[in-house]
Order: structure tokens, then C-alpha cells, then sequence
């Protein structure tokens, strides 16, 4: 499922890629499961959504941003982002602005506003130069471009989060 990127022209398949099959997987929760807390100390599929939601969100107003050039590849820190977010070890704690906000949601109102994020994101990544650095909350200083892998990578570790929780809920 995860592959290796090797051109800039790879990016927005395997973004579009991992939205489909993140789409897929929270669809295959039952309106109740997706709100069901698969284990102690875990989000529910809904929170998983409600965070990547909110991730996107701000990945969308940061390629909205005007950059600086840089004079750096722009793909630098593409391998460590990947390294760091596709080690399923190793446990993370949410910037407190991603935190999803409820503990219930509507199946369908979560994944339309899901879809919808990723939509504003591709529209945001369509029409900026990748290149650019800018600074972000989470990540300091970042190219587009590797923002934009974050936004890969992040969503194939959430994907993956997802799939052990809906193997935890099915059988309840």
C-alpha cells in the first residue's frame, strides 16, 4: 500500500490514492461502530476523522500562504517525515489544534467534512509553487512539497489506525 515516490508528478495520484482508500475505510464503519472506542486510551474512528479534517484544514491555509524561495532541494525532508510518520512504534501527541472536539458524530456529517477538506487542499496545492518554504505550527520550516508528503504520509499512518480499529469494533 505505501509506496515510494520518486518524481513530483507521482504526488498527486498517491494523495488522491490514499484519500480514496482513507474514504473506503471509514465508510466501512456502521453508523454506530465509527463512534465506538475501540480500546482504552484510543481515539474512535469519528475522532480519527475529525483530526485529519482539522490537519488538512491547516495544511490548506499554510499552501495559501506566500513562500520564500529557497535555495535547498525542496524535497530535503521528505525521507524523515516518512521515517518518522509510517513508524507505527512510535505513539504521537496531536498539536492541540487538530484535537478532535467531540465524542460523538454523524457518520455521514464527519466523512462529508473529511471529503470536503481534501478537496479545499488539492484546490490550495493546485495553485501553489511547492517549492516555497513557509513556516507552519506543527512543523516550523517546510517546503509545500514536503507539507504535502506529510499530508501522504500522515494520512497512511491514520489509515492504518483506522484499519486496527475496525477490526477491534466489529466483533462487539
Amino acid at each position: 500500500m505505501i509506496k515510494s515516490i520518486s518524481y513530483k508528478q507521482d504526488l498527486p495520484e498517491l494523495l488522491e490514492e490514499t484519500a480514496s482508500r482513507l474514504l473506503q475505510v471509514l465508510d466501512s464503519f456502521s453508523r454506530l461502530d465509527i463512534n465506538m472506542i475501540p480500546f482504552e486510551n484510543s481515539w474512535t474512528a469519528a475522532q480519527v476523522a475529525d483530526h485529519l479534517t482539522r490537519s488538512n484544514m491547516s495544511i490548506t491555509k499554510a499552501l495559501l500562504i506566500r513562500g520564500t524561495t529557497i535555495n535547498r532541494d525542496p524535497g530535503e525532508k521528505i525521507q524523515e517525515l516518512k521515517n518518522v510518520f509510517l513508524n507505527f512504534e512510535t505513539r504521537f501527541k496531536s498539536p492541540e489544534f487538530i484535537l478532535p472536539t467531540q465524542d460523538i458524530y454523524e457518520k455521514e456529517t464527519v466523512i462529508g467534512l473529511l471529503k470536503r477538506s481534501i478537496e479545499k487542499m488539492e484546490e490550495a496545492s493546485t495553485g501553489s509553487d511547492l517549492s516555497e518554504m513557509i513556516n507552519h505550527p506543527a512543523f516550523g520550516d517546510i517546503t509545500k512539497f514536503e507539507i504535502l508528503h506529510f499530508v501522504l504520509y500522515h494520512t497512511q499512518r491514520h489509515i492504518h489506525q483506522l484499519e486496527n480499529i475496525f477490526e477491534a469494533v466489529k466483533n462487539r
